[in-house]
């Protein structure tokens, strides 16, 4: 049986050997682009400038065109309607007193944005262009669209990707972390196959399963034939490496085959959701008068709220069709957008949790409990940013601690990305000398 599993630990031992090589150093890149990845000057919006109310609600504006959500913003002294559509993907402005349309709003709020979240003031600007789908320089993984790409003219190439619907900071980025995301997606994640998720899909399952097979044959190996004195030194330093590369090497590779077949579009595609719309006529309670930010919500399609905050820990909500104000708060209202009408309990959440990681982007959040899984919900714009069931707790915690280690946070960010780096480097060296030993024979 040994002498069966060393022939088919040799005959895998290219395609995995190969594949190895390859997926470990571009992995690499990873901590690398942690580390030298442009730094954001702020993480929180800009406090914005305090909201001069106008006379009445923007019901006309909302008769012949429903909206997703509905804010009123202050920009250059200007009260604005800010009007999302029905899928959130289209934004116009409109003045709240005039009711004019505001075409350029949305471009001048996309540049004020990178400027405070870049900290360049008054620098020049090379290039503002609108984003509608991902791409290889702003991948799926940002999840927030579409997005304004403002990019600045400095030595650096700093490009923000900012989402005005959110005032988020979606992403930034220059030259040298474009050239290693780049290397990055092409090596370790095969996105230029992406047209075809099939092949992809494919490639890397193949790949994948002969360095999980491989591994395998050589704990096997490692088990069941003890070292030969008179070994040529490759193969004892090859035996060396394997013993100290084969824990890393079945993290890896488990991790990140679940984290594969878990979020594929080809085996796990994406259910279409209905967003529920708003549509005119509106009430406007007197209350609103002194609110520092106003959002109108849709709930259902009978059901609708103002959101409106006064302070920071000073929060109210009104019917948008009676103008009542409503007992809850944004734990109540957190329930109605996970499910209608609300039959679970919802607490805050501030910070990324095993259940709700940092793919998700949106923070704070609601975790709502549901029969069957958790929601988490963005009450300030009204979205569900992630719903979670069994399986994705397990894939998320499966990647994160086996495969970016996130267990070892405990040691800091540069001990666990040097561990990290560590465990790549002997899978690596491990996968040099098999080849070599495959060379010679």
């Amino acid at each position: 049986m040994l002498a069966a599993v060393s022939r088919w630990h040799r005959r895998l031992s290219l395609l995995a050997g190969v594949a190895l090589l390859l997926w470990a150093a571009s992995g690499l890149l990873h901590p690398l682009m942690s580390w030298t990845n442009p730094r954001a000057a702020a993480f929180a919006p800009p406090p914005g400038e305090p909201l001069a109310l106008p006379a009445q609600a923007p019901s006309a504006l909302l008769e012949a065109e429903p909206a997703g959500i509905v804010r009123l913003l202050s920009q250059g002294g200007q009260s604005l309607w800010q009007i999302a559509s029905p899928d959130r993907q289209h934004l116009r402005y409109v003045d709240a007193d005039t009711g004019e349309p505001v075409p350029e709003a949305d471009r001048v709020r996309a540049v004020q944005l990178a400027r405070h979240y870049t900290g360049l003031q008054s620098a020049s600007l090379s290039e503002v262009r609108h984003i509608t789908q991902y791409d290889r320089e702003y991948p799926a993984v940002n999840r927030l669209l579409p997005v304004w790409r403002v990019e600045f003219a400095d030595e650096r190439g700093l490009t923000a990707y900012v989402h005005t619907g959110e005032d988020r900071l979606a992403s930034l980025t220059d030259r040298r972390k474009r050239v290693l995301l780049t290397l990055f997606q092409t090596v370790h994640t095969l996105d230029f196959l992406e047209g075809v998720e099939g092949l992809r899909l494919g490639l890397i399952l193949a790949a994948v399963g002969s360095v999980l097979a491989m591994a395998m044959l050589g704990i096997g190996m490692l088990l069941g034939r003890r070292a030969r004195p008179g070994a040529p030194a490759m193969r004892r330093r090859h035996r060396l490496l394997a013993w100290a590369a084969w824990v890393p090497v079945l993290m890896f590779s488990v991790s990140g085959l679940f984290h594969l077949l878990r979020l594929s579009p080809l085996l796990q595609p994406v259910p279409a959701s209905i967003s529920p719309t708003v549509q005119g006529p509106l009430a406007w309670p007197a209350e609103l008068e002194g609110a520092r930010a106003l959002t109108l919500l849709p709930l259902a399609e009978d059901r609708a709220v103002w959101r409106a905050r006064f302070g920071p820990q000073s929060l109210a909500l009104y019917d948008a069709r009676s103008g009542e104000r409503l007992a809850g708060g944004d734990a109540e209202l957190a329930q109605w957008l996970a499910s209608t009408p609300p039959v679970s309990s919802a607490t805050r959440q501030a910070g990324f949790s095993p259940e709700y990681g940092f793919a998700n982007k949106r923070l704070p959040v609601w975790r709502v409990e549901q029969p069957q899984g958790l929601a988490f919900v963005d009450t300030a714009f009204g979205q569900v940013a992630a719903r979670v069931g069994a399986l994705d707790v397990a894939e998320q915690w499966t990647f994160s601690s086996l495969h970016k280690w996130q267990l070892l946070d405990f040691l800091g960010k540069a001990w666990r990305d040097a561990v990290l780096s560590a465990g790549a480097l002997l899978g690596m060296l491990a996968a040099l000398f098999g080849l070599a030993l495959r060379r010679r024979r």
